[in-house]
């Protein structure tokens, strides 16, 4: 070999290494892995103002947005708890349900005012938390499979309180409001999602017992070996996702004013998409702003195919396959990030 060839052939790992450390280098200036929800809700925002330019980019559609999408939302946050602790809830969304039905029937059939209705419901839905909580600890059960059988007496109880039919709320004005009412074009609900990410973010991230979650969720055995009490954690989670689950079913009563055992169930497919596919945005766990990101995601192209004229059946077939995406693009992010630890 000649020295011209010696030369081409050193110089050829470095080209290579230079194209990709180009390429590493942009995608870190965008974050691609890391907010690409951001450029897909962007993409996807601008092709329905373009397919519908009369009603997509309108105020009433910024509304519906928000107003629609803000329980899944909090039962997505209340869910991620459980999930940051290393459980599976499925029962969020049919406690939700329960609330609703049962804050319905007593705005009813009892002279008790919203608030304390709600207190209840809040009440009821962390009690039933508790008990989820203390099934899997104390008897070692799957928290899937708990979980799924709570989801189940649930609805259950909804279908007896409701005896099959639509309850019509009775509520009073000013509580109306509170799940009816705006701020300017931000709904009310909305603002209770905010407040509470804001809050949760606090909680998990710059918080001692933020981390004693993350830490369970991450590794059960180093936990308890740190000395945290892991069981414990895991049944406050629990409890606290209840409790959210049950203040979502309260303020969707208010907001509807009317309830069928079947409605609460329909957030469960909409909240565990939003959760696994903010896994996989901001830090690669399940995560407050990924979460809020993969709700307004999910019910920007729910609402932009129903505005071009999909059929309703489209609002399921849409969130299943979105679900199925966010669980891949997870397990994707979980597996690289454990290549790289083990490198």
């Amino acid at each position: 070999m000649n020295l011209t060839s010696a030369l081409t052939v050193a110089r050829r790992p470095r080209a290579i290494s230079s194209s990709t450390s180009s390429r590493s280098s942009v995608r870190d200036r965008l974050r691609l892995q890391q907010f690409s929800g951001v450029y897909v809700w962007i993409a996807i925002t601008a092709l329905f103002w373009l397919k519908e330019p009369d009603i997509f980019p309108t105020t009433l559609t910024v509304k519906t947005i928000l107003g629609d999408n803000a329980i899944a939302g909090l039962l997505a946050l209340g869910a991620l708890l459980a999930f940051a602790s290393g459980l599976i809830d499925l029962s969020f969304a049919s406690i939700a349900g329960l609330g609703l039905t049962c804050a319905t029937w007593m705005s009813i059939h009892t002279a008790m005012p919203g608030l304390l209705i709600a207190v209840l419901m809040v009440i009821g839905g962390g009690s039933i938390g508790v008990m989820s909580g203390l099934l899997i600890t104390r008897l070692g059960l799957s928290s899937l499979v708990t979980t799924l059988a709570v989801s189940t007496i649930c609805l259950g109880l909804a279908e007896y309180v409701t005896g099959g039919n639509t309850l019509t709320a009775q509520w009073s004005t000013g509580f109306q409001n509170l799940g009816q009412g705006y701020l300017w074009v931000i709904p009310y609900p909305f603002i209770y999602l905010l407040v509470f990410a804001v809050v949760l973010y606090f909680v998990l991230e710059h918080t001692t017992a933020g981390r004693r979650i993350l830490a369970t969720g991450s590794n059960r055995t180093a936990a308890r070996l740190a000395g945290i009490r892991v069981a414990r954690v895991q049944v406050l989670t629990l409890c606290l996702s209840g409790a959210v689950a049950g203040f979502a079913g309260t303020v969707l009563a208010a907001k509807i004013g009317s309830a069928t055992s079947s409605t609460g169930p329909g957030y469960l497919l909409a909240g565990v998409a939003a959760l696994f596919l903010g896994e996989t945005q901001v830090r690669g766990r399940v995560n407050v702003w990924g979460t809020v990101l993969a709700v307004l995601l999910i019910g920007t192209g729910i609402k932009g195919l129903q505005l071009m004229g999909a059929q309703p059946w489209v609002n399921d077939f849409f969130n299943g396959t979105l679900l199925l995406v966010a669980v891949g693009l997870a397990a994707r992010t979980r597996s690289a990030d454990g290549s790289r630890n083990q490198s």
